[in-house]
């Protein structure tokens, strides 16, 4: 099948989220003007650049309390974030934080996270994440928006320090299966990272 974007969708579910699969949860801690942490998960989340360490994460819509969600308000404001990465264990506080609460709530609390300090920036980390990334922000870019309500917004930041459980290092490496990190499919399903695969080449530095 085929239909153009701007048109009406032929399916009862647009498909355009669940044909870009998988995608990592960033699950982004950050803090307000007031001090009050912050904690939501977004999926379009990546790695951009190596050298030196850069991610993005987009944030899009409104909430119930503002044109903008709390995520993009705190790291306008401060300049920092914190990405965790949710595992198979944390997904129900992962998913609860994904609710919408008043500016003044913080999500850890209503998901019953426990916080600890970073090492180099202000927002807060998820003690039980395996990864940690502290993070200042490069860029903020503004997206294409249908909605003149809503705000589609792409954040870019340099990693700058960087947590890593250390049950989930083998022989000096990252162990996916140790971080059993979870990812967003399309309409209500998630997954695991299942099956793993090698592949190499001469040309290709291991």
């Amino acid at each position: 099948m085929f239909f153009k974007t701007d048109e009406s969708n032929p399916l009862p579910h647009h498909p355009f989220k669940a044909c870009i699969i998988p995608r990592p949860i960033g699950w982004v801690s950050t803090l307000s003007e007031g001090g009050i942490g912050n904690v939501a998960p977004f999926s379009f989340f990546n790695g951009v650049a190596q050298n030196p360490p850069q991610l993005m994460i987009a944030i899009n819509g409104p909430t119930p309390h503002s044109d903008t969600k709390d995520t993009l308000q705190n790291i306008e404001k401060n300049k920092e974030f914190a990405i965790n990465i949710a595992n198979f264990d944390l997904k129900d506080e992962m998913f609860r934080t994904a609710a919408p609460e008043h500016p003044d709530t913080d999500e850890a609390d209503v998901a019953g996270l426990e916080m600890v300090p970073s090492t180099l920036i202000k927002p807060k980390r998820i003690k039980k994440s395996p990864i940690h990334l502290e993070c200042v922000l490069t860029q903020i870019v503004p997206l294409l928006c249908d909605s003149e309500s809503e705000k589609n917004t792409a954040i870019f930041g340099k990693v700058v320090g960087i947590h890593i459980d250390d049950d989930c290092l083998v022989d000096g490496k990252v162990d996916p299966r140790k971080v059993n990190p979870i990812s967003r499919l399309g309409y209500k399903d998630y997954a695991t990272i299942g099956d793993l695969f090698q592949m190499n080449a001469k040309w290709r530095k291991s």
